[in-house]
């Protein structure tokens, strides 16, 4: 990996320009890096291991800077106080998520798949983000877990909204299958617990994959088109319907 050019914040001109750059875009430029940093050892070594001095040296930024973007503060809630390395570790979970939520805003179901396929679909949509960069899987379910319980109300916020775009997403492609015995809605009348039993046991299959070696893995293929059998099956629909 290529270490960035190092923090320097001298030599501004009367228009805080610094080779050109005003301070606004460095700033900015500067929390990116300690964001990437931050996903590279957080998903590496884990959150407890990585020290300050270790984001600053993998982002080449300075300490300094660091706590300028990212200090000590009160929860959003003011009942906690959250370390430097708390707020960017939250910040870093929200993107991530963001990222997740916007791919399940923009879904779309190729023409001519069938039930299952659609399913799969919705199913990789939600979870191909943290399969194919498993830094993102530990960050978001591993690290995250149980470090201030501001971020603990931010994941169960984020289950829930998980819980009702993936079960808005199902009941879309449902809708355009005519399936035996079917309601007008297939959404569960419980108040979201399927969706959110759902969304946390594949939190739960997602972990057990992160913490097993390689070789001993389904293929991602059919670690999706288990996950996507079993939420078929939670919404009383089995996985050969609308084939």
């Amino acid at each position: 990996m290529n270490i960035p050019a190092p923090d320097n914040s001298a030599d501004t001109d009367s228009a805080g320009l610094w080779r050109g750059t005003s301070r606004t875009d460095r700033d900015g430029a500067r929390r990116d890096r300690l964001l990437a940093a931050a996903l590279e050892l957080y998903g590496t070594r884990g959150f407890r291991a990585t020290s300050i001095q270790a984001l600053c040296q993998e982002s080449g930024v300075s300490s300094r800077s660091f706590y300028d973007l990212f200090p000590a503060r009160r929860s959003d809630a003011g009942q906690e106080s959250l370390t430097a390395q708390e707020s960017l570790l939250e910040e870093l979970y929200i993107i991530l998520n963001e990222e997740i939520g916007q791919a399940l805003t923009t879904l779309t179901i190729p023409a001519g798949t069938s039930l299952l396929e659609a399913t799969i679909h919705i199913v990789s949509t939600a979870l191909m983000p943290m399969l194919s960069d498993e830094r993102k899987a530990r960050v978001l379910e591993v690290e995250a877990v149980g470090v201030s319980e501001s971020l603990e109300a931010r994941r169960r916020a984020t289950m829930r909204m998980l819980a009702a775009a993936v079960d808005s997403a199902f009941e879309s492609v449902l809708s355009v299958f005519v399936l035996p015995g079917s309601t007008s809605s297939l959404r569960p009348d419980d108040g979201g617990l399927t969706s959110l039993i759902i969304v946390g046991g594949i939190t739960e299959a997602l972990v057990q994959r992160v913490h097993t070696p390689v070789a001993q893995r389904s293929s991602t293929d059919d670690f999706l088109t288990g996950i996507a059998k079993v939420a078929m099956r939670a919404h009383g629909v089995s996985p050969s319907a609308g084939a």
